[in-house]
């Protein structure tokens, strides 16, 4: 059976070539979707659509590099995990939406909630580069994380310690008045999540009239700050943790137009000093 090279994976949906795609799948994946299955499903996506093109790639670990291949006619978008073996160890079928609210950012700018390099593992506009994006609730949102050696932790990531992101300091990304805090949520052990209070332990902070950060998935007992406090653009305020819905250690940033994050809109960040918009595989150094 033929190789499928990631840039040709587009080509091969669009020739409903879906066995050929599924048996380079890894076993873990046929694990989880029998064939039939997935010829199914595939079959009902491909439905009424016309040329998949590459859209983007990137990296965001060792050894595994992402493709997304959209059908401009339709809006749908395939999106694939290769290794550098050129197995597929992940596949997924959505949309390519944009949103009128990508044209609106915050009146006031903001800088980056920590000092030192943290890696975007979401964040931008499409659903390629940040899950978020189709809630408009969390739009444009960012996940940051702390890499050494292009990995997010020591070993086997078992341990909360091994995680490099956890326990380090989150800072206020602006000037304001701390609104609501979020605290006494046990951090998850790693790779398992708390649903049942999403945001785990957070921050919300008033900088504007209609514009408020929040700061998730915080370190239990780590938060500085009380609700009715002033913070100053830089000011520590707590530590990367693993509460709430957050599987391994990571810091969730967003702004949003309203202080209860489940009611609000997010609104697209303007960062202060940077040239450009951080997007999902880029590194940051914070003030």
């Amino acid at each position: 059976m033929s190789v499928i090279y990631p840039e040709e994976l587009g080509m091969y949906f669009n020739q409903g070539k879906f066995e050929t795609i599924y048996f380079q799948t890894l076993k873990g994946y046929q694990d989880v979707m029998p064939l039939d299955q997935f010829k199914r499903e595939a079959s009902q996506f491909h439905e009424g659509t016309g040329d998949f093109q590459l859209y983007k790639y990137n990296q965001l670990e060792p050894g595994v590099l992402r493709y997304s291949y959209v059908d401009y006619q339709t809006m749908r978008m395939i999106t694939a995990a290769f290794s550098i073996e050129r197995d597929i160890v992940g596949l997924q079928f959505g949309m390519f939406e944009k949103f009128e609210t990508d044209e609106i950012y915050t009146e006031k700018e903001y800088i980056l909630p920590f000092r030192t390099d943290w890696f975007v593992l979401w964040g931008g506009d499409n659903s390629f580069w940040n899950y978020h994006y189709p809630h408009s609730s969390q739009r444009y949102a960012y996940d940051f994380i702390v890499k050494k050696d292009g990995r997010p932790y020591d070993g086997d990531g078992r341990r909360l310690t091994d995680h490099y992101s956890y326990g380090e300091a989150v800072t206020a990304p602006g000037a304001g008045t701390v609104v609501k805090v979020y605290d006494g949520i046990a951090d998850n052990a790693p790779f398992s999540m708390n649903m049942e209070e999403p945001q785990g332990n957070a921050i919300v902070i008033k900088h504007a009239d209609k514009e408020f950060s929040l700061l998730a998935h915080l370190k239990a007992g780590t938060i500085l700050v009380e609700e009715g406090s002033e913070v100053r653009p830089g000011d520590i305020i707590a530590e990367c943790g693993n509460s709430g819905a957050s599987d391994t250690p990571h810091l969730h940033f967003h702004v949003m137009d309203a202080p209860v994050p489940e009611k609000a809109l997010s609104i697209r960040i303007r960062f202060e000093g940077l040239q450009f918009e951080p997007k999902q595989g880029d590194t940051l150094r914070g003030e």
